[in-house]
Protein backbone atom coordinates (compact mmCIF):
# COMPACT_ATOMS: atom_id res chain seq x y z
CA UNK A 1 0.00 0.00 0.00
CA UNK A 2 2.63 2.77 0.92
CA UNK A 3 4.30 1.90 -2.52
CA UNK A 4 1.04 2.58 -3.95
CA UNK A 5 1.04 5.66 -2.41
CA UNK A 6 4.34 6.92 -3.30
CA UNK A 7 3.63 6.58 -6.69
CA UNK A 8 0.23 8.80 -6.07
CA UNK A 9 2.30 11.60 -4.45
CA UNK A 10 5.04 11.81 -7.32
CA UNK A 11 2.96 12.49 -10.15
CA UNK A 12 0.97 15.40 -7.78
CA UNK A 13 4.38 16.59 -6.71
CA UNK A 14 5.54 17.37 -10.01
CA UNK A 15 2.24 19.01 -11.31
CA UNK A 16 2.55 21.36 -8.42
CA UNK A 17 6.04 22.27 -9.17
CA UNK A 18 5.11 23.10 -12.77
CA UNK A 19 3.22 25.75 -12.15
CA UNK A 20 5.67 27.26 -9.80
CA UNK A 21 8.48 27.35 -12.54
CA UNK A 22 5.93 28.50 -15.39
CA UNK A 23 5.17 31.59 -13.10
CA UNK A 24 8.84 32.40 -12.60
CA UNK A 25 9.01 35.24 -14.86
CA UNK A 26 5.60 36.86 -14.33
CA UNK A 27 4.99 40.05 -14.56
CA UNK A 28 3.33 39.83 -11.02
CA UNK A 29 6.39 38.60 -9.34
CA UNK A 30 8.31 42.04 -10.07
CA UNK A 31 5.69 44.67 -9.54
CA UNK A 32 6.78 48.19 -8.74
CA UNK A 33 4.36 51.13 -7.73
CA UNK A 34 2.97 53.77 -10.43
CA UNK A 35 4.55 57.21 -9.96
CA UNK A 36 2.02 59.54 -9.93
CA UNK A 37 3.83 63.16 -10.56
CA UNK A 38 4.85 65.12 -13.76
CA UNK A 39 6.90 63.89 -16.22
CA UNK A 40 10.46 65.58 -16.02
CA UNK A 41 12.23 67.76 -18.65
CA UNK A 42 13.95 64.94 -20.93
CA UNK A 43 17.54 65.09 -20.48
CA UNK A 44 19.15 64.53 -24.01
CA UNK A 45 22.01 66.77 -24.16
CA UNK A 46 24.87 64.91 -23.44
CA UNK A 47 24.32 61.39 -23.83
CA UNK A 48 24.62 59.47 -27.05
CA UNK A 49 22.18 57.52 -27.12
CA UNK A 50 19.45 60.28 -26.10
CA UNK A 51 21.42 62.42 -29.17
CA UNK A 52 20.84 59.92 -32.00
CA UNK A 53 17.22 58.83 -31.69
CA UNK A 54 15.95 62.53 -30.29
CA UNK A 55 13.11 62.45 -32.04
CA UNK A 56 11.85 59.14 -31.41
CA UNK A 57 12.22 59.44 -27.85
CA UNK A 58 10.90 62.41 -27.41
CA UNK A 59 7.59 61.45 -29.28
CA UNK A 60 7.03 58.43 -26.90
CA UNK A 61 8.17 60.19 -23.58
CA UNK A 62 5.42 62.79 -24.48
CA UNK A 63 3.26 60.30 -25.58
CA UNK A 64 2.41 61.55 -29.12
CA UNK A 65 -0.84 60.61 -30.86
CA UNK A 66 0.99 58.97 -33.75
CA UNK A 67 3.73 57.15 -32.28
CA UNK A 68 0.36 55.59 -30.09
CA UNK A 69 -0.76 54.19 -33.08
CA UNK A 70 1.99 52.79 -34.33
CA UNK A 71 3.87 52.35 -31.04
CA UNK A 72 1.69 51.07 -28.91
CA UNK A 73 2.15 51.83 -25.24
CA UNK A 74 3.81 55.24 -24.64
CA UNK A 75 4.32 57.66 -21.73
CA UNK A 76 5.01 56.23 -18.60
CA UNK A 77 4.78 52.64 -19.60
CA UNK A 78 7.12 50.18 -17.80
CA UNK A 79 9.01 49.87 -14.11
CA UNK A 80 6.81 52.15 -12.00
CA UNK A 81 8.28 55.33 -13.43
CA UNK A 82 9.48 54.80 -16.50
CA UNK A 83 9.24 55.26 -20.22
CA UNK A 84 10.43 52.22 -22.22
CA UNK A 85 11.31 53.42 -26.19
CA UNK A 86 12.18 51.06 -28.58
CA UNK A 87 12.88 50.88 -32.56
CA UNK A 88 14.19 49.14 -35.67
CA UNK A 89 17.16 48.52 -36.64
CA UNK A 90 16.85 46.12 -39.36
CA UNK A 91 15.34 43.05 -40.19
CA UNK A 92 15.28 40.90 -37.71
CA UNK A 93 16.65 43.67 -35.22
CA UNK A 94 15.49 46.33 -32.13
CA UNK A 95 16.76 48.54 -30.09
CA UNK A 96 15.45 50.28 -26.86
CA UNK A 97 16.02 52.89 -24.32
CA UNK A 98 14.61 53.44 -20.77
CA UNK A 99 13.85 56.92 -19.82
CA UNK A 100 12.91 57.90 -16.37
CA UNK A 101 9.85 60.06 -15.66
CA UNK A 102 11.07 61.74 -12.26
CA UNK A 103 14.47 62.74 -14.00
CA UNK A 104 13.87 62.57 -17.33
CA UNK A 105 18.10 60.53 -17.91
CA UNK A 106 17.68 58.28 -20.47
CA UNK A 107 19.74 54.95 -20.03
CA UNK A 108 20.30 51.88 -22.68
CA UNK A 109 17.64 49.40 -22.73
CA UNK A 110 18.00 45.74 -24.02
CA UNK A 111 18.23 44.54 -28.18
CA UNK A 112 15.48 42.11 -29.47
CA UNK A 113 15.30 40.56 -32.72
CA UNK A 114 11.58 40.84 -32.94
CA UNK A 115 9.78 42.54 -29.91
CA UNK A 116 9.47 43.27 -26.40
CA UNK A 117 6.73 42.80 -23.71
CA UNK A 118 6.21 44.55 -20.67
CA UNK A 119 4.14 46.85 -18.30
CA UNK A 120 3.86 50.08 -16.71
CA UNK A 121 3.94 48.15 -12.84
CA UNK A 122 6.33 45.91 -13.04
CA UNK A 123 9.94 45.93 -14.22
CA UNK A 124 10.63 42.90 -15.89
CA UNK A 125 10.44 43.14 -19.93
CA UNK A 126 10.34 39.77 -21.70
CA UNK A 127 12.77 39.93 -25.08
CA UNK A 128 11.27 38.36 -28.53
CA UNK A 129 7.88 36.66 -26.16
CA UNK A 130 6.73 34.90 -29.25
CA UNK A 131 9.93 33.64 -30.36
CA UNK A 132 9.86 30.26 -31.93
CA UNK A 133 10.81 28.67 -34.98
CA UNK A 134 8.21 30.15 -37.40
CA UNK A 135 9.87 33.78 -36.96
CA UNK A 136 12.84 35.33 -37.09
CA UNK A 137 13.19 35.50 -32.96
CA UNK A 138 15.57 33.19 -31.68
CA UNK A 139 14.86 32.24 -27.74
CA UNK A 140 13.08 34.26 -25.54
CA UNK A 141 14.83 36.02 -22.93
CA UNK A 142 13.57 37.79 -19.42
CA UNK A 143 15.35 40.99 -18.23
CA UNK A 144 14.86 42.56 -14.75
CA UNK A 145 15.62 46.66 -14.46
CA UNK A 146 17.80 47.42 -11.63
CA UNK A 147 16.88 50.60 -9.96
CA UNK A 148 20.08 51.02 -8.45
CA UNK A 149 21.98 50.12 -11.29
CA UNK A 150 19.48 51.87 -14.06
CA UNK A 151 20.31 49.09 -16.27
CA UNK A 152 18.56 45.85 -17.18
CA UNK A 153 20.38 42.54 -15.80
CA UNK A 154 19.10 39.13 -18.24
CA UNK A 155 17.42 36.82 -15.84
CA UNK A 156 18.42 33.23 -16.72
Amino acid sequence: MKTGLKYLLYPLLVLMWLPVTAQKFSFRNYPVNLYKGRPAKLLIKGNPLAETFKTLIKDTYYSKQFIKKWHGETGLNFGGHYCFVYWGCGAPCRQSAVVDFKTGAVYEGVNAEVGYEFKANSRLIIVDPAADADTFAGKTEYWIWSEVRKKFKKLR
